[in-house]
């Protein structure tokens, strides 16, 4: 067998093929046609091989560490296509193959190649797992298995006879591309490279000891998935720069005049780094001059917030600060920025709209960005952690989403937003972040030393990058808000609501639970008020939860979902008692753009009588040292923060202490089994599971529009209908519909159906069956 070229030589040759081949034409089984690679929309072999190698380069200008070797995996992995009966298959829409086409490239490459070998090992594997892995830890997976070569019968060996009459095109095609393959001979009679999984298995690694196997596949199926999308190459962002970033603060932030010294501060840091500054410091530009700053190549940037509202605004306001090199700055248009959560096609599709584009065009464009959002191509994503958490649980090719975050920029924002689980999770996936050669930056408003410390360690940021604003700065003396507690409910305040309504003050009104809101909504339905919670249809969500839609109204009842840090100002807020870090999330809305004015402050008022949902929800001992430590001093961003250092002296409360240490000894051991080319096995699954704490179901009244919609495979229109109802909530209903002898929901392909009344004024009702109005038990928020 050859030995593999130099690399300056693989290049060479394929840079030259890709110039002539494109002039060939030669025929297939008589038919006046390239290879096919894809069939909808066709492309041949030839195309697709070349879109490869051009996305391959593309990713090493972005990660030089991949080797020029792997041009070789992106010559053979689709070889195997060449078989008749593949040929077949695409050209008659609807018939199948059954069997792996890229075991027959493997075989290929095994037929040109000492596949044992280090570098040619690499190869091989790669070749054969790009679209399917090998299996888990203790056994090869069923696909594998079913192109076996160990019995007479196996498919394999019909299979392989197949491909005989591809080898003169593929010869023909691919001519002077690769000495091996212009030398290769067929060989007729061979085993099935699958029979080798097991062995391949065994000369794994996981991928934090050896990270070799999960660099090639994660570039070839990343190239791969971009040359089958139409996306020849990853953006690389060239007008990402500093001078973009300054043009938009002076248009775009009301006084601007240049850069505070916290900012400059944050620039200068070539490391991690924590920033704990208050609201109206600048904190988002601090991050990205900083991201910018240690920007040196074309490295990604990730930016995390917690709330899908917020991504969905912060990638808003990004795309406008950096216009990708044609001069676009809508979320549906650019190409440096992309949002990535679990509703990003409904993001797009409403900017699309906004935008006024016909609905169908909306749509179209909302499935192709969503499409490029998940590969990499965009150099700024904007998303949730739980889009990284995935990649560290082992989601299908997470090698695509190790190199995207190697050597990347990942900024943290709200991070005190976390429960005790989900924190503990964020611990671990900051200490491998540093074993990719990320460098993070943590932001937040307001958060426990404890915390701090635990993040700093994790991340491994000294006491000297830990940022904050300085003694003199005006913004830590600045007083925007009172604090007014009062210890009744917040349905005994319906009156003093009403007249600051009436007296011209913006006012908002923040329930701990959907049941709460719904009930002062009907208190002030003469005064049309806006209700905002989560119990909406995901396009009523989308509508409502607008800044723009937040700020024609007067008076706003809302639940939690009002902590999300869209930029909405109130001039009052009514709000039941929640541990202090809500309630200062909450506070945040309030005189938000306001000057600072001891003799006018924007007025918090917090009810402190006994509320049994609210107890439900939160640490009945977090919400007692709330309110024995409430502020009675104006409410400075220090007196803020030793508000909170009293509540949580040891960083989270004691059970949710417990929780982050479980996670944090859970997820680890996940992470250091993380083998390249494998699957998890079924108990890492589960882990991955307690990522999820909501129910997603169809509300009964739309499931005709949700079918219809669906059969004319209309899904984006159809994923509009979606509820999600907090898991505690529905098994509160479900637990009050078996005591009525109910049916909770129906089933359809899968889906629930709920069996509960939705109206566009209050939306999903579940303590209103649609046979009977039920007293629902403990399914509040």
């Amino acid at each position: 067998m050859h030995e593999l070229s130099s690399q300056f030589g693989i290049e060479a040759r394929v840079l030259i093929w890709q110039k002539s081949s494109k002039q060939v034409n030669h025929s297939f089984c008589g038919i006046s046609a390239v290879l096919l690679a894809k069939s909808n929309p066709p492309c041949g072999l030839r195309d697709h091989t070349e879109d490869v190698l051009a996305a391959m380069r593309e990713l090493r200008l972005i990660w030089p560490q991949i080797s020029l070797d792997l041009d070789k995996a992106a010559i053979f992995h689709d070889l195997g296509k060449a078989a008749a009966g593949f040929q077949h298959m695409l050209r008659n829409p609807g018939e199948t193959w059954g069997f792996r086409h890229e075991i027959l490239s493997a075989e290929i490459f095994r037929q040109c190649y000492d596949a044992w070998k280090d570098k040619e090992l690499l190869i091989y594997l790669a070749v054969m797992t790009h679209h399917k892995n090998l299996g888990t830890g203790t056994a090869i997976s069923r696909d594998m298995e079913q192109c076996y070569s160990r019995s007479e019968r196996s498919p394999w060996f019909a299979k392989w006879r197949e491909l005989q009459t591809g080898v003169e095109e593929i010869k023909a095609e691919f001519r002077g591309v690769d000495p091996c393959l212009d030398k290769w001979v067929y060989k007729p009679d061979t085993s099935s490279p699958a029979n080798d999984a097991l062995g391949m298995k065994r000369r794994l690694k996981p991928v934090f000891d050896d990270d070799t196997f999960a660099t090639a596949r994660g570039a070839l199926v990343a190239a791969d998935h971009l040359a089958s999308a139409g996306l020849a190459k990853a953006i690389l962002g060239k007008s990402i720069t500093r001078t973009s970033l300054e043009k938009y603060a002076n248009s775009e932030i009301r006084d601007w005049a240049g850069w505070n010294c916290m900012q400059h501060r944050a620039e200068a840091e070539s490391n991690s780094a924590i920033l704990i500054a208050p609201t109206g410091a600048g904190k988002t530009e601090a991050a990205l001059l900083w991201a910018l700053s240690n920007r040196k190549g074309y490295e990604r940037m990730f930016y995390v917030l917690p709330y899908q509202v917020s991504i969905n605004a912060m990638a808003d306001r990004i795309a406008k600060a950096f216009p990708d090199e044609e001069g676009n700055v809508r979320i549906s248009n650019t190409n440096n920025v992309a949002i990535l959560h679990s509703n990003v096609d409904l993001a797009y599709l409403k900017d699309a709209l906004d935008d006024e584009l016909p609905l169908n065009q909306a749509a179209a464009v909302a499935v192709v960005k969503k499409d490029a959002a998940r590969k990499i191509y965009a150099p700024i994503k904007i998303t949730t952690v739980y889009q990284l958490l995935d990649i560290f649980f082992g989601k299908k090719f997470f090698e695509v989403g190790l190199l995207e975050l190697t050597n990347s920029l990942i900024i943290f924002d709200e991070i005190h937003a976390y429960d005790g689980h989900t924190f503990g999770l964020i611990l671990v996936l900051l200490k491998y972040l540093q074993k990719l050669n990320a460098r993070v930056f943590i932001m937040t408003a307001t958060l426990p030393s404890a915390l701090t410390n635990l993040l700093a360690e994790a991340s491994g940021i000294k006491k000297d990058q830990q940022l904050q604003l300085v003694e003199s700065s005006s913004l830590l003396k600045e007083v925007r808000r009172k604090i007014i507690p009062c210890s009744r409910l917040i349905e005994d305040a319906v009156g003093q609501i009403r007249k600051a309504v009436e007296s011209g003050q913006k006012t908002v009104v923040v329930c701990n639970t959907v049941s709460k809101a719904i009930q002062m909504w009907q208190q002030f339905s003469d005064l049309r008020p806006l209700l905002v919670h989560s119990r909406f249809t995901l396009g009523d969500r989308a509508s409502r939860e607008t800044k723009e839609n937040i700020q024609k109204y007067n008076l706003v009842i809302s639940t939690q979902v009002i902590e999300v840090s869209l930029d909405v100002s109130f001039d009052s807020m009514f709000t039941e008692l929640a541990p202090a870090d809500s309630l200062l999330q909450r506070f945040g809305r309030v005189n938000r753009h306001g000057k600072c004015d001891l003799t006018n402050p924007g007025m918090c008022h917090v009810f402190t009588g006994h509320d049994r949902g609210s107890h439900r929800i939160y640490d009945s001992q977090l919400l007692k040292l709330t309110q024995e430590h409430m502020p009675t001093e104006p409410l400075t961003f220090h007196v803020a923060c030793d508000w909170v250092e009293n509540i949580y002296p040891n960083g989270l409360s004691a059970k949710e202490n417990v929780e982050m240490e479980n996670a944090r000894e859970l997820f680890s051991k996940v992470v250091m089994q993380l083998t390249p080319m494998l699957d998890l096995s079924s108990d890492d699954k589960s882990t991955e599971m307690t990522l999820f704490e909501s129910v997603q179901v169809i509300p009964e009244q739309f499931a005709s529009q949700w079918s219809k919609l669906k059969d004319a495979r209309r899904h984006l229109e159809a994923k509009q209908l979606v509820v999600n109802v907090n898991l505690h909530s529905w098994r509160g209903a479900e637990n009050s519909c078996k005591k009525h002898g109910l049916e909770v929901y129906r089933v359809i392909d899968d889906w629930k159906i709920a069996q509960f009344r939705y109206c566009e004024h209050k939306g999903l009702l579940l303590d209103e069956h649609i046979a009977v109005t039920l007293a629902t038990e403990n399914c509040d928020e």
